[in-house]
């Protein structure tokens, strides 16, 4: 009698994969947005973000210069 054993892993068509992991992809992104509305304080800083840029509150730099623009 021939014996079966279990497989240690499964194969899954390479298109497949790729929709799989495009959409587990998009669904962090999506739960990634949710709780970031969910912060009543982020939501906050961010209101008052966009309010500051229509002011022109604002200052533009490459990022090595970030250490200096917030000396």
């Amino acid at each position: 009698m021939e014996r079966l054993t279990m497989a240690k892993g499964i194969v899954i068509p390479t298109e497949m994969f790729k929709k799989i992991l495009s959409t587990y992809y998009t669904m962090e992104q999506i739960m990634a947005t949710l709780e970031t509305m969910a912060d009543k304080e982020t939501m906050k800083a961010i209101k008052k973000s966009k309010q500051e840029i229509k002011k022109g509150e604002f200052v533009e730099c490459e990022i090595h210069e970030v250490n200096k623009v917030l000396s």
